[in-house]
């Protein structure tokens, strides 16, 4: 199977990283992973291979949701009507 330049940046964004968080948890440099999405060179099979397992794993975290609606979960166990902005900020603080 083959990935393409835009999938790979596709997979980068979705999953929240910059070049060098991609690098750093591929064990390459960003610089690999930006020549990868301008298709200057192709990922080694070992870099394909977690790229495919990471795109399934997003694929079925997708479902997961569609199936499950968080917010929903969420406001239920909360027990109010509504959620805001201010309310989910004070769960990171």
């Amino acid at each position: 199977m083959s990935i393409s330049g835009k999938d790979i940046r596709r997979l980068r964004q979705r999953l929240g990283w910059s070049l060098a968080e991609m690098g750093r948890r591929m064990g390459c440099d960003a610089g690999l992973i930006g020549a990868w999405e301008m298709e200057a060179q192709k990922p080694d099979s070992e870099a394909l291979n977690q790229m495919i397992y990471l795109q399934n794993h997003c694929e079925s975290l997708s479902e997961e949701m569609a199936q499950e609606p968080v917010l929903e979960k969420e406001i239920e166990s909360r027990r109010v009507s509504q959620l805001t902005h201010r309310d989910l900020l004070k769960d990171i603080q």
